[in-house]
């Protein structure tokens, strides 16, 4: 009789195990706002065998009302929130670069100066700046160690933070076209990866032309944003644009600013899936991809452009060949697919204006060190005033104010006075104010609150006006708080998912801890997202 009793239990954790997927793939699309996927839907592949975000658009769960609650929408922010299921005031990243006062020193967030770059030349990385657990963290956790947690971006953000403390990051070296990580993952680059990086798959793009993949006459964008173009070096206003016709530095530096750097990504993504054996045991693994050549193509296009569009075909249809791939490999019934952003994007602000909108584009920074200058002539200053201004963050050198005899709360009043009468900003808010808690209940104010780190954010914040740019170096970008850069997909496929559009509105906050739930697993620890019930009530 107990060993009748101990089959039916081992049966009984068998089918525990087998209602939770092998492998979870978490794909994210940098700079990917949350309506532009619907403007191409028409455009998108759509056959049964043969399709990619008509994976999620028509047969998956998609939360079409999905919104950030942070002000800085940028690559970090995103992918850590994402990572975490926390706001940044949780998970300590407040842009892609800080100033640390402590250090008097420029950060980047996932510089780690403690670690060797593998394979590759400059700084190194690691996810020592995040100050949360994430859902990978606590999936590793859960297992015992036992989940296989890989992570791969163009963008060393991209890769770091999705992959979490315990993951192993891989991101690529622009100079070289390899796939790196840092000594924080590996002693020694795995071999299994140096195969990839000498099979010549990234030299398989030589003296390739980035032409339109579809008849022109096919395209929603028109070529009317194209005389506000800011296109890198090499690179023209409008199609095509070639790569160079050899391999080498500048090959890879251009190549890294075409669609088909997503291509390498997906190629080596499916590589790890093989060579690691992802989903292939009753444990539970996790594949986070960032594609990255979205935000690269929107900021010296725009989003309006045909660039923008035909970039997002071209991933399309790579993402096409990924799920086939894991069909193949794993099943797709036996893969759940979560899809978001970092964040979205406003046109070119010159572009808008043209239609009859509002757009500007400012100097924001340079103005303000005339006036700050001007303003230590006038008060006799010794020394500098300011650390460092690193948009939306200003610092202050409270060491030459002390040395001064200024009071800081005047000083602080008199900067925000100037700063508030530029037309490029809207608001503006002190180090102060925002770590008591700010008593604006406005939703500007609250998201301002929810990126605030008391010893990473300037003792002063600016919020620019919509539609501005607070300098001119790109042609679109991001980063403010207004919905067009705080609205992001946030879709599920694959698995047991549905077929269901939901326009409540959620955070992609909710991707991680929906995960966790999910698997019924520990949710990262400084979360702050709601579960999503249509995802993990599907037992």
């Amino acid at each position: 009789m107990k060993k009748f009793f101990a089959l039916l239990a081992l049966i009984a954790s068998a089918n525990v195990m087998a209602e939770k997927p092998k492998l979870v793939v978490q794909i994210t699309v940098d700079q990917l706002r949350g309506d532009l996927l619907f403007r191409y839907q028409h455009n998108f592949l759509n056959t049964e065998n043969q399709k990619g975000f008509n994976r999620f658009l028509e047969d998956g769960t998609i939360y079409t009302n999905a919104h950030y609650r942070h002000a800085a929408t940028l690559t970090a922010v995103g992918h850590a929130t994402l990572a975490t299921g926390a706001i940044p005031s949780q998970h300590g990243l407040i842009g892609n670069n800080w100033y640390d006062v402590a250090t008097q020193s420029d950060m980047y967030c996932v510089a780690d100066k403690t670690t060797n770059i593998l394979l590759g030349d400059g700084y190194s990385a690691s996810p020592k700046n995040l100050m949360a657990s994430t859902f990978s963290d606590e999936l590793h956790f859960a297992s015992n160690g036992k989940a296989k947690i890989y992570s791969v971006s163009v963008k060393d953000r991209g890769a770091v933070l999705t992959g979490g403390h315990f993951g192993k990051a891989f991101w690529m070296d622009k100079n070289t076209g390899n796939f790196v990580t840092s000594s924080y993952y590996y002693s020694d680059f795995p071999q299994w990866a140096t195969g990839f990086n000498e099979s010549g798959v990234k030299d398989s793009f030589v003296a390739t032309q980035w032409d339109l993949s579809r008849p022109e006459a096919a395209y929603v964008n028109s070529t009317g944003n194209q005389i506000f173009q800011i296109p890198p070096r090499g690179f023209s206003r409008g199609f095509p644009h070639q790569l160079p016709q050899e391999a080498g530095k500048e090959y890879y530096k251009a190549l890294n600013l075409t669609p088909y750097a997503d291509s390498l990504t997906a190629e080596f993504s499916k590589h790890i899936t093989t060579q690691q054996g992802l989903g292939k045991d009753e444990v539970t693994d996790f594949l986070a991809i960032s594609f990255s050549l979205n935000d690269y193509i929107g900021h010296n296009y725009g989003p309006y452009s045909r660039e923008a569009e035909d970039g997002l075909y071209r991933l399309d249809s790579v993402l096409a060949d990924l799920f086939t791939f894991l069909d193949k490999e794993i099943g797709l019934d036996q893969v759940l697919l979560a899809f978001s952003a970092d964040h979205g994007v406003d046109a070119i602000p010159e572009y808008k204006k043209s239609l009859g909108f509002a757009g500007l584009r400012g100097d924001v920074s340079n103005k303000f060190k005339r006036f700050v200058s001007d303003y230590a002539t006038k008060n006799k200053v010794e020394g500098d005033l300011l650390f460092s201004i690193r948009l939306p963050n200003i610092y202050i050198n409270h060491d030459t104010v002390a040395r001064n005899n200024l009071e800081l709360d005047q000083l602080l009043s008199d900067f925000t006075t100037e700063l508030a009468s530029y037309p490029e900003i809207a608001s503006v808010y002190s180090s102060k104010e925002l770590a008591a808690g700010t008593s604006k209940s406005d939703p500007i104010s609250q998201k301002v609150s929810n990126n605030f780190v008391a010893q990473r954010s300037g003792d002063l914040v600016v919020v620019q006006q919509t539609s501005t740019m607070t300098a001119s170096y790109s042609a679109a970008t991001h980063g403010s708080p207004y919905k067009y850069d705080t609205h992001v997909p946030v879709y599920f496929t694959g698995w047991k998912v549905p077929a269901q559009r939901i326009t409540r509105l959620t955070s992609p906050e909710d991707l991680a801890v929906t995960l966790s739930a999910t698997l019924d697993i520990g949710y990262p620890d400084k979360s702050t997202g709601n579960v999503l019930p249509e995802i993990a009530d599907l037992k």
